[in-house]
């Protein structure tokens, strides 16, 4: 009975893991991409911040702040805590003293907002000051009869900031942030005019580090001046989970004004310890195709992961020079002591180049398909390939879609429904095409509300959503047009055999490069509640090494648009106060225009008066019928 249920077992295993990779795409491209294949520098991953976080810890139920203000030009103060109507907030300068900041409107202008992306969002009570001096400030926060904060942890934040060009730039040096590894974190401040790798010729006063860790203690991180302004420090992770770095810099700028900034740095921590075995070996699958196993040890059988590697060989003068590159999704499968992992390499790339001895795969990586933290590299590992398979020798020279994406599977589902055209949400989102799905004919609304996935979950989720229809195109928002990315690149479904229009995906106001917001709702989760919870794939480098995997022939399929706040001379704009203290303009109120580009693939254009989502100062960026009839218009289905 035990051998029945151990062989029960195994096959259910084994199933799985076939199934799994059967809709798999085996991803491959030429030479002349692998550049844009590779995952970036960190260093160039940073964030830029032009605001002060700084966190309320009441002692004897209250909270000082000496905080230097160079220029009151737009000079905000912003409340952000839970239960904080009771306490007390005043404010000193050279100038006016003890300014009660919900009860003096001749200096000071309070509004209620919200800061958050999509489904979440935190209160804040904005200050905003007429008729004041810059120079040292001195805020006085009193709890006031809230006996349990007589002495407190944090509390919530003080964000402070104003319209000068000094801002902080902070970054993490590896993209390998793995238990017991080191992470460097490094800190310049910089004239937003200059860019970020000058630093300003004035003096850093002081830099504070400090990171939360995923059981939610705190340890100090100390940091050392280098050349060109820039600081470094470092500390070795002893836990998987998310770590939180804020770093607080203090300094003087070249015309001798004080100032203060943090960033907030969300890091993902995996508890992974792989290596890359000595040789990779090649066998036939048939008359085209080559299976690449790539050993690994380390990395426990059934593991789904990202592999990525170049092919390199010998040419005919002798030298060695790149071939292709192919990547994919991968479960690892048990050989021996180790495991390994499969790759599909398509022989016609081998004809293509001519390839036929001294093979090598280059520039190796391993990657985690939610978080794209990288858990193992190499250089270099020989590759055995004992012969081009037969019909892949005579290559006429044609690149093929099947070259690129592997064998399609089988025609889709016989007499079902038509095609539809699949409307898709964000990030922990509430039903954004609810009230506009009539202006898209033919139409399906995906529907996973409320939900923090990463971008491989949400792909698997419109996937599976998608399957009871032969084919299907997407318009998506926000984060749903990166899972849908996701989705064509890694994955067979119904959006492969869309037809009927010219655009398969189209995205509006999609983080394609992150959002500034992800580290600062981290931050803030602590002392509001995690809500939906922090997603790293939204994050500066979560969403580059994500990137990084997604191939041209992919991102040539996505049509996106972006937004702004509609700009008026005469008055301060912005799509949400309380997040535009974090977001560089334009920005729509989560996704700044700069990072929601995607290269390669098809700017549909920007236009201004359309916010985030609703309840900002302008409407909504999924209500804009006049898009909505476009890409009704142009869908596939």
């Amino acid at each position: 009975m035990k051998k029945t249920l151990l062989l029960v077992t195994i096959l259910l295993v084994l199933t799985t893991v076939l199934t799994a990779q059967s809709s798999f795409k085996n991803l491959a491209g030429s030479a002349n991409e692998m550049d844009s294949m590779r995952v970036p520098d960190s260093s160039t991953l940073g964030i830029k911040s032009k605001a002060a976080m700084l966190p309320i810890r009441f002692k004897d139920g209250k909270a000082a702040f000496d905080i230097p203000v160079e220029t009151t030009e737009n000079l905000r103060l912003t409340l952000l805590a839970p239960n904080s109507a009771g306490w007390e907030i005043t404010t000193s300068n050279g100038v006016n003293k003890d300014i009660n900041l919900r009860n003096n409107p001749e200096f000071v202008e309070r509004r209620d907002g919200e800061i958050g992306m999509d489904g979440v969002k935190f209160p804040a009570e904005v200050f905003s000051f007429n008729y004041v001096k810059n120079g040292n400030w001195r805020v006085e926060i009193s709890a006031g009869k809230d006996a349990n904060l007589r002495d407190s942890g944090t509390v919530g934040y003080l964000v402070v900031s104003n319209d000068s060009p000094y801002q902080l730039y902070s970054y993490i040096d590896t993209h390998q942030t793995l238990v017991g590894r080191s992470i460097g974190v490094f800190t310049r401040v910089f004239d937003n005019a200059a860019g970020t790798n000058s630093a300003i010729e004035g003096e850093i006063r002081s830099i504070e580090g400090e990171i939360r860790t995923p059981n939610s203690t705190t340890q100090k991180l100390n940091f050392n001046g280098n050349s060109n302004g820039l600081f470094g420090g470092s500390f070795v992770p002893r836990e998987t989970g998310q770590y939180l770095i804020q770093i607080t810099v203090r300094g003087v700028s070249p015309k001798g004004e004080e100032f203060i900034r943090t960033s907030e740095q969300l890091v993902q921590v995996l508890g992974d310890n792989a290596q890359f075995g000595r040789g990779a070996v090649s066998n036939l699958i048939d008359s085209e195709r080559l299976q690449v196993n790539i050993p690994v040890s380390g990395l426990r059988e059934g593991r789904k992961v990202i592999a990525y590697g170049e092919i390199w060989a010998r040419n005919s003068s002798g030298e060695k020079s790149p071939v292709a590159w192919i990547s994919g999704m991968s479960v690892a499968e048990e050989k021996g002591r180790n495991v390994e992992l499969p790759l599909v390499l398509d022989g016609r790339w081998l004809s293509l180049s001519n390839a036929k001895e001294g093979f090598e795969l280059r520039n190796v990586r391993i990657q985690d398909p939610d978080y794209f933290v990288t858990i193992a590299t190499a250089n270099k590992i020989p590759l055995a390939i004992p012969a081009i398979p037969e019909n892949a020798r005579n290559f006429n020279g044609e690149i093929t879609n099947e070259m690129r994406t592997g064998k399609r599977p089988t025609e889709p589902i016989e007499n079902a429904v038509g095609g539809k055209l699949m409307l898709v949400h964000g990030y922990c989102s509430g039903d954004v095409w609810g009230s506009v799905q009539g202006q898209f004919s033919n139409s399906i609304k995906f529907s996973d509300l409320n939900q923090n996935r990463s971008h491989d979950q949400f792909a698997n989720l419109i996937r599976n959503f998608g399957a009871s229809y032969p084919s299907f195109g997407i318009v998506a928002h926000s984060q749903g047009g990166a899972a849908s990315l996701h989705l064509y690149t890694y994955y067979w479904s119904g959006l492969d055999y869309a037809t009927g229009g010219s655009r398969f995906i189209q995205t509006v106001g999609t983080p394609y490069q992150g959002t500034a917001l992800a580290g600062n709702l981290a931050a803030l989760g602590s002392v509001f509640g995690a809500g939906c919870g922090t997603n790293y794939d939204l994050t500066y480098s979560g969403s580059a090494s994500w990137l990084a995997g997604i191939p041209s022939w992919a991102r040539a399929k996505v049509h996106y648009s972006t937004t702004s706040f509609k700009d008026v001379w005469y008055r301060y704009d912005y799509c949400n106060i309380a997040t535009d203290l974090f977001l560089n303009d334009p920005d729509d109120g989560v996704v700044e225009r700069d990072y929601a580009q995607l290269p390669g693939a098809n700017n549909r254009g920007h236009k201004t008066g359309w916010c985030h989502t609703s309840g900002m100062r302008d409407p909504a960026q999924t209500s804009d019928s006049s898009r909505n009839a476009d890409m009704n218009a142009n869908a596939a289905r």
